[in-house]
C-alpha cells in the first residue's frame, strides 16, 4: 500500500508539471470585423513557465532540461523552457513567423489580402495594413516551445472585412405613380454594392411588412471585387386601410450589420450589435395624385 501511494504521488507530480512549467495560451484578440482599407491588430498572449507573456514582456532567456543530472548539471536542470516560435495563419496558410533565436526574428509570406507591417509586429502582435475583402477569413496563432518539450498551443478567430455601399437603396415602381383601391402595387428595391450583402426590409406606413406573400426575394447579384447587390420586391393589392390621409407611405431600408462566423461544427451566428449602415428609400403614393419618389 505504501509503494502504491508513492507511485500515485509520482504520477500526480508528473501530470502537474505542464500546469506549473508548461506553455499555455491566455488570450487571442482578432477583430470580428473591419472596414476595407483599415488596419487590423492581431494579438496572441500566452504564458510560459508561469510567466505571462505577450504584453510587452521579454521572452525568457533560458530553458528547462529534463533527464538525469549531476552536480554539474543541477543548475541547468532548474532552467526554464524557452519559446521557439510564434506563427500566424490565415485559412491554414502561414503568413507570419516570429523566431526569437533567429538572426532575423520576423519573417512574413505573401498571401492575397495580407500586408504585414513589420515595424509594428513582434512576438505578441501582428499589424495588417490596407485590408481588402480578400483579408476576410479565419486567423490562427500557433505558439511552440523549444526542445525537449516541444509544447504547442493555438487559438483562432474570424475577421470579416466590410464594405459599406456608397449609394442606395433605390425604389423602382415601373412608372406607376398612383394606385386605386383594388389595384396591385408592384415595387422593387435595390441596394448599393456592399460586402457582406445588405438586408432589405419593406415598411408600409412605418410598419414592417412581414407577410411572405407580399415579399419577393431575388437572388443576389455578385459584382467585381466581391461586392454584392441585394434586390427585393413588394407585391400587394391596395385597399382602403393602406391609405393614411389619402397617402400610402412606402419605405425600403437597407441594413448592414457585422456578422461573426465560427468554424468547425458550429453554425453561423449573428452578432447582436448596432447596425453599421442604415439607409432608407421612400415612396409616397397618393390616392388621386401623382407624387414622384
Amino acid at each position: 500500500m505504501v509503494l502504491f501511494n508513492i507511485w500515485i504521488g509520482v504520477l500526480f507530480a508528473i501530470l502537474s508539471i505542464p500546469e506549473i512549467f508548461g506553455l499555455s495560451l491566455k488570450s487571442i484578440r482578432i477583430p470580428s470585423y473591419k472596414f476595407r482599407s483599415e488596419s487590423a491588430l492581431l494579438e496572441c498572449h500566452y504564458e510560459l513557465n508561469g510567466q505571462r507573456l505577450g504584453r510587452g514582456s521579454s521572452e525568457p532567456g533560458s530553458r528547462r532540461h529534463h533527464g538525469y543530472h549531476t552536480e554539474h548539471q543541477a543548475e541547468s536542470f532548474e532552467e526554464e523552457e524557452k519559446l521557439y516560435s510564434i506563427k500566424w495563419y490565415k485559412d491554414n496558410e502561414e503568413f507570419y513567423r516570429y523566431v526569437p533565436s533567429a538572426s532575423q526574428p520576423i519573417k512574413s509570406y505573401k498571401i492575397e489580402g495580407i500586408r504585414v507591417d513589420p515595424n509594428h509586429s513582434d512576438g505578441s502582435k501582428v499589424l495588417l495594413r490596407g485590408l481588402t475583402l480578400k483579408s476576410s477569413g479565419v486567423y490562427r496563432c500557433e505558439i511552440s516551445a523549444e526542445a525537449p518539450s516541444f509544447d504547442s498551443v493555438q487559438g483562432e478567430g474570424r475577421m470579416d472585412v466590410i464594405y459599406v455601399p456608397k449609394d442606395g437603396p433605390h425604389i423602382s415602381d415601373a412608372g406607376q405613380k398612383s394606385y386605386h383601391v383594388g389595384e396591385t402595387m408592384e415595387l422593387n428595391c435595390t441596394s448599393g454594392r456592399s460586402y457582406p450583402a445588405a438586408t432589405l426590409q419593406w415598411y408600409l406606413n412605418d410598419v414592417l411588412v412581414t407577410d411572405s406573400n407580399n415579399i419577393i426575394h431575388y437572388p443576389p447579384v455578385h459584382n467585381q471585387h466581391g461586392l454584392i447587390t441585394t434586390l427585393t420586391g413588394l407585391n400587394m393589392v391596395v385597399n382602403q386601410r393602406h391609405y393614411v390621409d389619402d397617402t400610402i407611405r412606402i419605405k425600403c431600408v437597407a441594413s448592414l450589420s457585422p456578422v461573426l462566423w465560427k468554424g468547425g461544427q458550429e453554425s453561423i451566428l449573428q452578432w447582436e450589435q448596432p447596425t453599421i449602415d442604415n439607409r432608407v428609400a421612400m415612396l409616397l403614393v397618393k390616392s388621386n395624385a401623382t407624387v414622384p419618389s
